[in-house]
């Protein structure tokens, strides 16, 4: 065998072999990057979504406690909101969220608080009382965190 041909045929094979594991290193370094983007607009995404929720809920804890429920389509985007949480989310996020949500339908059928009555409430440390989100909260922080 002809020495000219062996060296060829080893340089030919060499720059195959590294080009080839050139190109295996680029896809896989290309694939994890998108697994990771991946995953980072998931969590984000799910963050907007328990952000919109809270938003919402706080803004019927409020409405709750001083008024009573005229009409019953205010609770409705509450319940939009909690309807995509549903498809994001965990068992323990969704089922404290269904609960956030009975809490304000709840709160709503009580007699209406007074300035003077929130005051006494705050003012004893019974705060946790008008706080449906504290459990809510709770779970998205663990389920978010989970995922991080």
């Amino acid at each position: 065998m002809d020495i000219t041909l062996v060296t060829a045929t080893a340089a030919a094979l060499g720059s195959l072999v590294g080009g080839g594991a050139s190109i295996t290193t680029t896809w896989i370094t290309q694939r994890t990057q998108r697994i990771q983007s991946h995953a980072e607009w998931k969590l984000r995404e799910r963050e907007a979504t328990y952000k919109q929720f809270i938003t919402e809920a706080s803004r019927l804890a409020v409405e709750a406690l001083t008024h009573s429920l005229e009409r019953p389509d205010q609770i409705m985007t509450l319940y939009g909101v909690l309807s995509c949480i549903r498809l994001m989310s965990g068992q323990e996020v969704v089922r404290q969220g269904e609960a956030c949500c009975r809490r304000i339908i709840e709160q709503f059928g009580k007699p209406n608080l007074t300035t003077e009555q929130l005051g006494a409430t705050v003012a004893g440390k019974e705060v946790g009382e008008l706080d449906p989100l504290r459990e809510f909260s709770k779970a998205c922080r663990d389920e978010l965190l989970q995922g991080a």
